[in-house]
C-alpha cells in the first residue's frame, strides 16, 4: 500500500465533491485523517472505494471485504514476485 497526503479538498474534487463520501471514508478506515486540511491515503483504496459505492452501489460492509481483499491480493503479487527475483 502507498501512502501519500491530500488535502481534503482535493480528495472531494476527486470524488465529484462528494463530501458525505469522503466524510464515510474517514469514518470507515479509508482514509486516515490527521488534521482539518490533511489526509493521510492510498489513492488507489479511495477510487476503488469510491467506484464501489456509487457505481455498483457496495454496501460498506462488502466494500471492506474487496477492500482486504485487494490488500492480500497486492501483497501476494508483490511476494511472488520477490520469490521470482531470488530464484
Amino acid at each position: 500500500m502507498t501512502t501519500t497526503r491530500f488535502t481534503y479538498q482535493h480528495l472531494v474534487d476527486l470524488v465529484d465533491g462528494d463530501h458525505e463520501l469522503i466524510a464515510r471514508m474517514v469514518e470507515e478506515g479509508v482514509i486516515e485523517q490527521r488534521d482539518d486540511e490533511v489526509a493521510i491515503v492510498d489513492i488507489d483504496r479511495v477510487l476503488v472505494t469510491r467506484t464501489l459505492v456509487r457505481e455498483l452501489e457496495i454496501d460498506w460492509n462488502g466494500v471492506d471485504v474487496i477492500l482486504r481483499l485487494l490488500h492480500k491480493l497486492k501483497s501476494a503479487q508483490r511476494r511472488i514476485s520477490e520469490l521470482e527475483k531470488a530464484l
